[in-house]
């Protein structure tokens, strides 16, 4: 059991006041019945306080939880366990928790008899994404009567992390950059790559390996004068690798809670990185404070997971420059998915620029319009821009989708965790550490 801070507070102080009044009285008014009052009145007061001291020090408790971090959507379990080791009964055991998890309150009472403990689980539903605390917590218990107060305080507390939980999306159908690889494509490359597309002749700087030898050989047989030697010229394919820039200025979001363009953006990147990630594809992640290259497999997305989960409205930081900031990092042949509800036009230049690298680039608009009360003079205002806005991107050939408030998100089961139980052997009873693997 964890040791806490013990203290023991006055609940009424009436039994002090009346002790009082009856001393001065006593001094001016003697006699024997309030002596006989006086004297009775401490001892109470007195073993009282000797209940509650006792049970400060002799009550102790403890909280286990199954993991550190969870799903939104997610139950949240613990078990709370405590042990009265003193002389006196608890008659009663107050456990109060100041865990800011919302909507999660694991408080409890119990009695507690002597030398004996009491265990209950909690539960509660992790409804929202973020970095939340588990504690502090109390333990209040007290003498019979109530005049006096026993607490361990256990000011620790840890910190879980909700996941933002990845939903299905529709048909987004994104483009894909130019890598090489094998698949045919209508640009060249001296990149060595599974696929020539053609040759041409020999250039200073070429690579020896590039040679290709045997139309170098029937050239030869051909020509009188000595041909040249031929170097292959590959093809590039589309890439797999993905960059998705998630926006977080608050100038541009709108809505509050769940209900707002900033969640739902949020809920639109973990989704994309799922989906991407199990069809083998790369992905990383660009936002305000965090640059994750794209890299593949399940540890990939748990990174990008865990930085959705701790991401906030960022000032400051427009959608423009977190785009400019990307291009030393970006690469060639890569899909750049920019998510925003930012109708303004000034930030496409800059996905723009990344095309001219040889990205391919695509937009996820949230209509921050639909996420306004209908009554809002500025919903037809923001949703004339958001369409001029796509038909611009339209012109310069960047594929674009909305989302709106009224999509229905329905969650994708396929996650996986896995997390350490302890678990006690039949055979022996010794305690082992088992890795459980579990579906979200």
């Amino acid at each position: 059991m964890a040791d806490g801070l013990r203290t023991v507070r006055v609940r009424s102080r009436l039994p002090l006041v009346l002790l009082g009044l009856l001393l001065i009285n006593q001094i001016f008014n003697p006699a024997r019945i309030w002596v006989g009052v006086i004297l009775g009145l401490a001892v109470l007061l007195l073993v009282c306080y000797l209940w509650a001291w006792a049970l400060s020090r002799g009550l102790s408790g403890q909280r286990t939880v199954r993991g550190a971090w969870v799903v939104a959507g997610d139950l949240l379990a613990e078990q709370f366990t405590v042990v009265n080791a003193a002389s006196f009964p608890a008659l009663w055991v107050e456990v109060l928790d100041r865990s800011n998890l919302p909507g999660y309150r694991p408080d409890w009472v119990a009695y507690v008899g002597v030398h004996e403990q009491q265990s209950y689980p909690a539960q509660g539903r992790c409804q929202h994404r973020g970095v939340f605390t588990l504690g502090p917590w109390e333990l209040h218990s007290g003498d019979p009567l109530g005049f006096f107060e026993a607490v361990v305080s256990y000011p620790d507390s840890r910190s879980i992390l909700v996941y933002p939980r990845a939903m299905v999306l529709p048909d987004l159908r994104l483009p894909r950059g130019l890598a090489p690889g094998q698949a045919r494509a209508h640009r060249r490359t001296n990149q060595t790559t599974t696929t020539v597309a053609t040759v041409r002749p020999y250039a200073p700087g070429d690579p020896l390996r590039a040679i290709h030898w045997r139309k170098t050989a029937q050239l030869s047989g051909v020509r009188q004068d000595g041909a040249p030697f031929m170097v292959k010229q590959f093809d590039l394919e589309p890439s797999g690798d993905l960059w998705i820039v998630l926006d977080l200025d608050p100038t541009v979001h709108t809505g509050a809670g769940a209900e707002s363009t900033l969640e739902y953006a949020i809920t639109l990147v973990a989704s994309l990185a799922t989906q991407m990630l199990a069809e083998n594809r790369r992905v990383g992640l660009a936002a305000p404070g965090c640059q994750l290259p794209p890299q593949g497999g399940q540890l990939q997305l748990w990174r990008i997971l865990e930085a959705l989960a701790q991401a906030s409205a960022t000032p400051g930081y427009p959608l423009a420059r977190l785009l400019a900031d990307l291009h030393p990092a970006s690469g060639r042949g890569r899909t750049i998915v920019a998510v925003t509800p930012a109708a303004d036009p000034a930030w496409s230049g800059e996905l723009l620029r990344l095309a001219e690298q040889g990205n391919a680039p695509a937009a996820l608009l949230l209509d921050a319009a639909s996420f306004l009360p209908p009554d809002a003079p500025q919903r037809e205002t923001r949703a004339a821009e958001l369409a001029g806005l796509r038909g611009l991107l339209a012109q310069h050939g960047v594929a674009s989708h909305l989302i709106d408030r009224d999509f229905v998100f329905r969650p994708v089961v396929q996650l996986t965790r896995t997390r350490t139980e302890l678990r006690t052997l039949s055979a022996t009873g010794r305690v082992i550490a088992v890795e459980v693997e579990e579906v979200v």
